[in-house]
């Protein structure tokens, strides 16, 4: 007989096992519950508001609309051609303004003077050649500085100031707004052009 209740009570172990196994499904459908469940809103908590970064500032770009051209007078006596041509450029382009723009025309306009009183150091009066060209074959022609101050004075400033510009149409267009002339003579004085003192660069002006 005590046999058998041992064998009854085996066999009621080994049935009850299976029964274990199943909690890790309820245990699943719980989990699954709570997550289906509506979650309560977060409760802020007071204190100092964090701050936010700055953003980054806006780029400005000049508009047509918005052009304000001047005139500027610049007396070309006794100062170097490079150094006087690159200080006109830079006011021809705006650069010398700070709502300078590279493809809008926001520069000024530039009165030369006293365009025979340019100086070139060294012997530049003798071996700096301008170059042009008749068109036709052969027709290769060339001038030393010294040739070209006698007959056109003011094509040196402006040679040296044109190739001082960037290649493109808007060259042309800054180009078209500079006015050299030979003495201290202009016919734009009704425009009232302002004179402009060019920054000491090692010469005396």
């Amino acid at each position: 007989m005590a046999t058998k209740k041992t064998d009854s009570k085996e066999k009621v172990t080994k049935k009850a096992a299976p029964k274990k196994a199943a909690a890790p499904k309820a245990e699943a459908k719980a989990k699954t519950a709570q997550e289906a469940a509506p979650k309560a809103p977060k409760v802020k908590k007071e204190g100092p508001a964090v701050k936010r970064a700055p953003l980054m500032p806006k780029t400005y770009f000049a508009t047509d609309t918005k052009l304000g051209e001047q005139w500027k007078l610049v007396d070309a006596a006794g100062i170097p051609l490079g150094r006087l041509s690159s200080h006109v450029a830079n006011m021809l382009m705006g650069k010398t303004k700070a709502s300078y723009t590279r493809f809008a025309d926001t520069g000024d306009n530039v009165v030369v003077i006293n365009a025979e009183k340019v100086r070139l150091t060294g012997s530049k009066w003798d071996q700096k050649t301008y170059y042009h060209h008749t068109q036709f074959p052969g027709g290769i022609k060339s001038k030393t500085a010294r040739e070209v101050l006698s007959s056109h004075p003011e094509r040196l400033v402006q040679l040296a100031v044109y190739r001082m510009l960037p290649r493109g149409h808007m060259a042309r267009k800054w180009f078209k707004k500079l006015r050299v002339y030979v003495g201290t003579d202009h016919p734009h004085k009704a425009q009232q052009p302002e004179t402009v003192k060019l920054p000491n660069l090692g010469y005396h002006n």
